[in-house]
């Protein structure tokens, strides 16, 4: 008994020092946090070392640059190892003369250049994007030889995609939750505009419109749905393609809730379009006296 006694006293001790410790695993737990910070701390600070000035030829050559159409992009030409020569842009696959130095030469306004000396960069940016403006792209130093460093820009579409997409139904009086995402962007999107049948709703007075704007996507929520709810509802993002769904309301018709209401107070339930009363029609009190009474004297 003595030693179950002493076994007791031990762990109770472990137990009461772990709890005034905070316990091993948070310890731990702590430990680990603590030391993960420093590993962070000296991976930012190398990182922060490794200027973008510092790319090598050969690290930026046949880069691969997304874009998306409508949208503006910029390729980075640094040349650091190559000395300060003055750059020429042209679009190879094309054989176009774009820009030399500081001069645009294209006839397209589109296209601009931007010498940053301090960084040994020269940037060509073109705005609007185009499909068409897809291609291999050189840049071109004046170097003896001439180096050269190419730049392949790739053009998507953006798009919209309602979930749900093509129909939806709800019952009357529910939620209607509506979740539109743009996809393939490569920039977010100025503003995504909710449109009803037709019409706007993103600033519309007088509707029990809710709209939640996230970086890449959208939610609209309308509380309490009616029949003037249901529809075509559209999201159209800024440089991406509209996307489009049909809601439907069902439930029964005012006039049969109405009715309902008015013939006793009988609870009606909504299910698919079904309108079922739970309550009998009240019979009047009179007509059931005349009854107890006639059969009472009938048994007589």
């Amino acid at each position: 008994m003595g030693r179950y006694l002493l076994l007791l006293v031990v762990v109770l001790a472990v137990f009461q020092d772990l709890w005034a410790s905070g316990g091993r695993t948070d310890g731990l737990s702590r430990w680990g946090t603590t030391w993960g910070k420093h590993n962070h701390r000296g991976t930012s600070t190398r990182s922060r070392s490794t200027h973008m000035s510092r790319i090598k030829p050969e690290q930026q050559n046949n880069t691969e640059i997304l874009a998306q159409v409508g949208g503006s992009v910029t390729i980075k030409c640094y040349t650091h190892y190559l000395g300060n020569e003055m750059v020429t842009w042209l679009k190879r696959d094309e054989d176009h003369l774009l820009t030399a130095g500081s001069q645009v030469y294209s006839s397209d306004n589109r296209f601009s250049v931007a010498h940053i000396k301090n960084q040994d960069l020269w940037e060509l940016s073109l705005r609007d994007v185009r499909l068409s403006d897809a291609g291999l792209y050189e840049c071109q130093l004046t170097t003896h030889p001439p180096t050269s460093l190419f730049f392949t820009l790739k053009v998507v579409e953006a798009r919209a995609v309602i979930e749900g997409h093509p129909s939806i139904h709800f019952h009357k009086g529910h939620t209607l939750r509506l979740h539109c995402v743009v996809e393939r962007a490569t920039e977010t999107p100025q503003y995504i505009f909710w449109y009803h049948n037709g019409s706007m709703v993103n600033y519309y007075p007088n509707q029990p419109v809710r709209i939640m704007k996230h970086r890449y996507s959208s939610t609209l929520i309308i509380n309490n749905l009616t029949w003037d709810h249901a529809g075509e509802y559209r999201c159209e993002p800024h440089l991406a393609t509209s996307a489009s769904i049909k809601v439907h309301v069902t439930g029964p018709p005012a006039a049969m809730q109405n009715t309902g209401e008015a013939s006793g107070g009988g609870r009606i339930m909504m299910g698919a379009g079904v309108a079922l009363s739970l309550s009998p029609r009240t019979v009047p009190w009179s007509s059931l006296q005349c009854l107890l009474v006639c059969l009472l004297v009938a048994r007589w």
